[in-house]
């Protein structure tokens, strides 16, 4: 009984919600887009879902990170998520990372028995590292994004849609959360759109050309426009909620796409890892580094406490 308003539905019914009880997601990055979207697939009865985050929450994360509250502060938002989800649906099944995604773990962590991984991640490094694993282990994910009062929402599906490297170009600054602000409306919409997508995808609903073309023989056009209109979306979507604007942005395949076509990852070789990534809070970077034993370990740490607070997770 508890999914029945959700089998009621007829593009879902029973036997969808049994496929959406089966399916696994994995959701990269747990802040203002995550944290909603893991929410949302948690209490839509998602069998399984993985929670990667490298981050903490903060206090200025609650103006929109409607799944925390003021007693996560400081807390790693990916063992906190897993705390709430728990109590929302524990029938659920969920794993969590405390880790920076990285070419090195990214095998590990997201195996190939995901079906869809869900982009919430605030820099393009780590976006372009999802698209790297995706398009060569052939698992769709849905690229989103939020700032001010924009977001964009993309569905890539290997070998059926472009790519993020196809119209995404590398970028050493873009606007975030920090410099230039961002609304809670956005914030809720985007993940609301995201896993709506999510959602079309796991119960595969794409039908092929063939099928379009034999229910068009059998039926009228307005019925054919609502079997289309379930499939997942092919369009970038773009969203302003202040100027309530909305736009389909058709994205074209680029024919020599250095992922989908040359199939050259080298995000995924890291070739392109940097050494320090710009995190979306309050003056928090990520200093990556080779090992080092624990004593130089907690040399550093006491150094650091000198300059400001330390967080230690280890």
């Amino acid at each position: 009984m508890r999914y029945i308003r959700q089998e009621i539905f007829k593009e879902i019914g029973r036997k969808g919600q049994e496929k959406l009880g089966k399916s696994t997601a994995a959701i990269v990055g747990l802040g203002a887009l995550g944290s909603v979207s893991a929410e949302l697939l948690a209490r839509a009865g998602i069998g399984k879902i993985i929670l990667i985050d490298r981050d903490v929450v903060e206090l200025s994360n609650l103006q929109r990170q409607t799944l925390f509250d003021e007693d996560d502060a400081g807390k790693p938002k990916a063992s906190a998520a897993k705390e709430h989800l728990n109590k929302i649906n524990s029938a659920v099944k969920l794993d969590f990372f405390i880790e920076d995604l990285n070419f090195e773990n990214i095998g590990k962590i997201l195996n190939k028995n995901i079906y869809l991984i869900l982009d919430c991640t605030d820099n393009l490094e780590t976006r372009f590292l999802i698209n790297d694993f995706s398009i060569k282990n052939k698992i769709p994910f849905i690229h989103s994004s939020a700032v001010g009062s924009k977001g964009y929402v993309f569905n890539v599906i290997p070998d059926k849609t472009p790519c993020l490297r196809c119209f995404l170009k590398e970028a050493s600054q873009l606007d975030t959360c920090e410099t230039a602000g961002v609304l809670n409306t956005i914030t809720n919409l985007i993940p609301s759109i995201q896993v709506n997508e999510a959602i079309k995808i796991m119960l595969n609903k794409e039908s092929n050309a063939s099928e379009l073309q034999d229910e068009r023989a059998r039926v009228e056009l307005s019925h054919v426009t609502r079997t289309r209109s379930q499939l997942p979306e092919k369009n970038l979507l773009f969203f302003d909620v202040w100027k309530n604007e909305l736009s389909k942005i058709k994205i074209n395949k680029n024919n020599n796409c250095i992922c989908c076509v040359k199939h050259n990852f080298e995000h995924l070789m890291g070739k392109k890892s940097s050494r320090t990534v710009k995190l979306c809070g309050d003056n928090i970077y990520q200093i990556k580094n080779k090992p080092i034993s624990k004593a130089q370990f907690n040399n550093l740490k006491n150094k650091l406490k000198k300059i400001g607070k330390i967080i230690d997770f280890s």
